[in-house]
C-alpha cells in the first residue's frame, strides 16, 4: 500500500516502535521524555522506544538500530528521541548521523530549524543542516528537494540555503565508521579514503625532499656515509728555554781548605 504526501510515494511502513543500542561509548544517560530527572547511565542491548531518549555527553556516542534495518549514529553533546507513529528522528540539539533502507517507507526528520521527508537514504543532521551522502529529502513545508551531495542549511534570518558541499568530506567525522562503515557505504569509504591519503602523502614528499632529515626518513639507507671531519690544526712546538750554566769562579787564594 503506498501513501501519497507532499508528492512523495511512501511504502507504509511498520512505525519505529522501538530501537536497540548496539554501542555505546563514554557517558550516555538513557531516559523518559515525561521524567528527564530519573535518566539512568544507557547500556548495550538497552531497547528504546518512542517515549525514550538518548542525552549523550562530551565525547560520547551511541547507535541504535531499528527493527526494519535502519540506523541512528548519535554525536557528542546530543539530545535525541522519535516518533512511532510518524517515524519521526527528533534531534533537540547537537549531531547525528542516519540509514534507511530503501522500500522501508521513509520517515521525517525534525530538528530545532528544519523538517525534512525522506525515503531511503544516508545523511548527516545537526541543529540548522541536513547533508545528504546518498539518496534525497523534501523540505517540509516548502518542498525544495535536496539531493546526494547537497546540504541543506537554515541561516539566522529565516532563509534556507540549498548548496553542494565537499564529497572529499563526506566521511569525515568518527560517527562514519563508529561501529563500523554504514551498510552499502563500506566500498566507498574505503575507496574515498585511500585517494584522499595518497596525494597528502605525495604532497608531503615533495614539500620536504630537500630536508636532509626528512629525504632519510623516507629513504633512509642502510649504511649512511660518514663525513670525515677537518683535521684538527696543528699547533707550533712550545719554545724551548735553555739555562745557562752557572758562571765557573776562581779558586779562591790561599791554601783550600779539603
Amino acid at each position: 500500500m503506498a501513501l501519497l504526501s507532499l508528492g512523495i510515494v511512501f511504502v507504509q511502513a511498520a512505525p519505529y516502535t522501538e530501537a536497540t543500542v548496539t554501542r555505546l561509548q563514554n557517558r550516555v544517560s538513557y531516559g523518559v521524555t515525561t521524567d528527564p530527572d530519573k535518566a539512568r547511565p544507557a547500556s548495550p542491548r538497552d531497547v528504546v522506544r518512542a517515549n525514550n531518549f538518548l542525552l549523550t555527553e562530551s565525547d560520547a556516542r551511541a547507535e541504535l538500530q531499528y527493527a526494519d534495518g535502519s540506523i541512528v549514529r548519535v554525536g557528542q553533546n546530543t539530545v535525541f528521541s522519535f516518533e512511532a507513529d510518524t517515524r519521526t528522528l527528533a534531534l533537540r540539539k547537537g549531531t547525528f548521523i542516519f540509514y534507511v533502507p530503501k522500500g522501508q517507507g521513509g520517515g521525517t526528520i525534525r530538528t530545532p530549524s528544519l523538517t525534512a521527508a525522506i525515503t531511503g537514504t544516508m545523511g548527516k543532521v545537526s541543529g540548522n543542516t541536513i547533508a545528504i551522502l546518498e539518496g534525497s529529502v523534501k523540505l517540509i513545508p516548502s518542498g525544495r528537494v535536496v539531493g546526494p551531495g547537497q546540504f541543506a542549511r537554515a541561516n539566522a534570518d529565516g532563509t534556507i540555503t540549498i548548496d553542494f558541499f565537499d564529497k572529499a568530506k563526506a566521511n569525515d567525522g568518527v560517527l562514519m565508521t563508529f561501529n563500523g562503515p554504514l551498510p552499502g557505504f563500506q566500498e566507498q569509504l574505503l575507496t574515498s579514503n585511500v585517494t584522499l591519503q595518497m596525494p597528502r602523502i605525495s604532497d608531503t614528499l615533495e614539500r620536504t625532499q630537500n630536508l636532509p632529515s626528512v629525504v632519510q626518513k623516507f629513504n633512509p639507507q642502510a649504511d649512511p656515509p660518514r663525513v670525515n671531519a677537518p683535521p684538527p690544526a696543528v699547533r707550533p712546538p712550545a719554545a724551548r728555554v735553555v739555562v745557562p750554566p752557572p758562571a765557573r769562579r776562581p779558586p779562591p787564594r790561599g791554601n783550600p781548605q779539603y
